[in-house]
């Protein structure tokens, strides 16, 4: 009894000489709050994990006639001639035979001519892509009207996807936590977690055989199940998102 006694009031004693003689540089407290507060403001949307539903159409039905679309990468894919816009505009880093419209390193000074200047935002599969995220949703930002939209796509336990010859690189993935922040300038901002605990790292390990079978039949919604809306929202293969200006 003596002995623990002894070792409680060393304890005790360690712990206040730790406290006093401990260095607090800055505010970091506040700021951690301050991250809680941006994260916490996120919304996480479980439809696509619960649903074989593809993000491009929600796209396009929310697309309107007046306005006018910037496409990054033609990330729309199959999706991009069923757009029925004012005005559909492609850019990229690289050149390829029937795009870019305008070929722009998205991390580079934005051209005054740029600004303000798109309704809607395509941007699926880009960001992980870009050496400099934060650069790259700054100038997203600049080129959206006021009120605008950004949709897209990063992905989050997924594999590297860079080509051999680099033409493109691969550089980051993103929790929900890092699109909270990244996106912390936008007035809205909702995530839709892509394939859940359990179908993520199939995905990863057998992408081929998970698309063409296993989310064909939709065996994937069922795997998902055996795990929480919270945890598949964070486990995930990626995450579709829409941000708001």
């Amino acid at each position: 009894m003596t002995d623990n006694m002894s070792e409680l009031s060393a304890a005790i004693k360690n712990k206040a000489k730790l406290k006093s003689s401990r260095r607090i540089v800055g505010e970091p407290h506040k700021i951690n709050q301050k991250n809680i507060e941006i994260i916490n403001k996120t919304k996480i949307n479980n439809y696509y994990i619960k649903n074989n539903s593809d993000f491009r159409e929600q796209i396009v039905g929310q697309i309107k006639n007046e306005d006018e679309i910037l496409d990054v990468g033609k990330s729309m894919r199959g999706y991009f001639n069923k757009i029925n816009s004012k005005s559909i505009t492609t850019l990229d880093v690289n050149e390829f035979e029937d795009y870019p419209d305008i070929v722009f390193d998205l991390c580079d000074e934005l051209p005054k001519d740029l600004n303000n200047k798109f309704d809607k935002i395509i941007c699926i599969a880009i960001l992980e892509h870009v050496y400099d995220p934060f650069k790259a949703v700054n100038n997203l930002k600049k080129m959206l009207k006021d009120n605008g939209t950004i949709f897209g796509y990063v992905p989050y336990l997924y594999k590297y996807h860079a080509p051999n010859n680099l033409k493109f690189q691969d550089y980051f993935r993103f929790s929900k936590d890092a699109l909270s922040y990244l996106f912390k300038d936008f007035n809205l901002i909702e995530l839709f977690p892509v394939r859940g605990r359990i179908s993520a790292p199939l995905n990863i390990i057998s992408p081929n055989f998970l698309k063409k079978i296993i989310e064909k039949i939709k065996i994937n919604l069922l795997l998902d199940k055996m795990s929480s809306d919270r945890i598949n929202g964070i486990q995930c293969s990626g995450y579709n998102f829409i941000v708001k200006k």
